[in-house]
C-alpha cells in the first residue's frame, strides 16, 4: 500500500516554507505523493481552517519544479466550481511539466455560500460535476481537436495540446463519503478518496460493490488524521493516534476494510514536528506496509 501526504497549503499554519520543507520532507523519506486542499472564495462563516489557503493548482505547479521524483495532487479540486476546459488545460500541461507526477481528486464541495460567490450554481452541482469529469476525460485522451456536447458544457472542434504525458491523463479519484460519490467514481474515475471515519463505515460502503470495483483497477484512497505519540484526551473515532504500534493496527484495520492507498494529514502544532512525524511515519510505520 502507498501513502500520500496532505501538506499545510490551509490554515494558521500555511506558509511558502511550511508547504515547500514539507514536500520535500516526504520526497526525501519515500511518500507516493504529495496533496493540496482546494477553495477559493469561502464566505467568513465557511471558511474555519481554510480562510488562509494557496490555490492548489497554482501551488502544484510550483511543487512540480520544486520536486523531482514525487507525485502531486489535489484533496479535492472543487471541479464544478471551475470551467472543467480551463482544468483540462492546466492539468495536462502539469503533468507535461512535471513529466507525468500529477494526480488529481474531484468533489462537489458543501459551501453554498462559496458557489453564489464564484457565480456557479450549487444545486445541479452533482450533475454538472458527471459531465466535467467526461470533459476531463475526452480532453486528456484526445489526439489534436475535441468536441464535446453536453448539457452544461458544449464545445466543438477545440485544438488540445499537448496531451498529458500519462495515457490518458492522470490518474483521477473522485472524493466524498455518500454512495452516490462511491458510485459516481466507478461510473467515471479511476477511485474513490473518502475521509476516513471508522473502518467499520468504510467496509459497510464498500461491502456492495465489492465485486465491481475488483474487475478492473480501483484505488480506495482514504483521507485520514494521524497524530503520532499523541496522548488525545478527547474521544475521536476520526482521529488515528497513539504510538507506532497502535498506529499500524489502526491502518491495517482500514486495510482490512478495503483501504488502498492512505492519504495522511497529520495533526501536529509545528513544521518541524511535521517534519519529525513524516520521519517516523515512513521509517517505522509505512513498512508495515510494503
Amino acid at each position: 500500500m502507498k501513502f500520500g501526504l496532505i501538506l499545510p497549503n490551509f490554515g494558521s499554519q500555511a506558509t511558502r516554507s511550511s508547504i515547500i520543507d514539507s514536500a520535500l520532507a516526504a520526497e526525501e523519506n519515500g511518500f507516493d505523493s504529495v496533496w493540496l486542499t482546494d477553495h477559493i472564495a469561502l464566505p467568513q462563516k465557511d471558511a474555519d481552517d481554510y480562510g488562509n489557503l494557496y490555490e492548489a493548482l497554482t501551488t502544484m505547479a510550483y511543487l512540480s519544479a520544486s520536486t523531482s521524483s514525487i507525485k502531486v495532487g489535489t484533496s479535492t479540486l472543487v471541479l464544478p466550481q471551475r470551467n472543467p476546459l480551463e482544468v483540462a488545460k492546466a492539468v495536462a500541461t502539469l503533468d507535461n511539466l512535471s513529466e507525468g507526477r500529477t494526480m488529481i481528486t474531484v468533489g462537489i464541495g458543501w459551501s453554498e455560500s462559496e458557489y453564489q460567490n464564484l457565480g456557479y450554481q450549487f444545486h445541479n452541482r452533482g450533475k454538472r460535476m458527471n459531465e466535467a469529469i467526461q470533459v476531463l476525460r475526452t480532453c486528456w485522451r484526445s489526439k489534436s481537436e475535441v468536441s464535446f456536447h453536453g448539457k452544461f458544457y458544449q464545445f466543438e472542434n477545440v485544438v488540445f495540446s499537448p496531451s498529458p504525458v500519462q495515457a490518458g491523463g492522470p490518474s483521477l479519484w473522485v472524493a466524498g463519503v455518500s454512495q452516490t460519490a462511491l458510485k459516481r467514481a466507478i461510473d467515471l474515475a479511476d477511485g474513490w478518496h473518502p475521509n476516513g471515519r471508522s473502518p467499520k463505515i468504510l467496509e459497510e460502503s464498500l461491502s456492495s460493490v465489492k465485486s465491481i470495483i475488483e474487475l478492473r483497477p480501483f484505488t480506495v484512497a482514504v483521507r485520514l488524521r494521524v497524530a503520532i505519540d499523541s496522548q488525545q484526551t478527547e474521544v475521536d473515532p476520526t482521529l488515528i493516534s497513539g504510538n507506532q504500534e497502535q498506529i499500524i493496527h489502526q491502518l491495517k484495520e482500514y486495510q482490512n476494510a478495503g483501504m488502498t492507498y492512505g492519504i495522511i494529514y497529520f495533526k501536529v502544532q509545528s513544521q518541524s514536528e511535521r517534519e519529525r512525524v513524516i520521519k517516523i511515519f515512513m521509517q517505522e510505520i509505512a513498512p508495515a506496509f510494503a
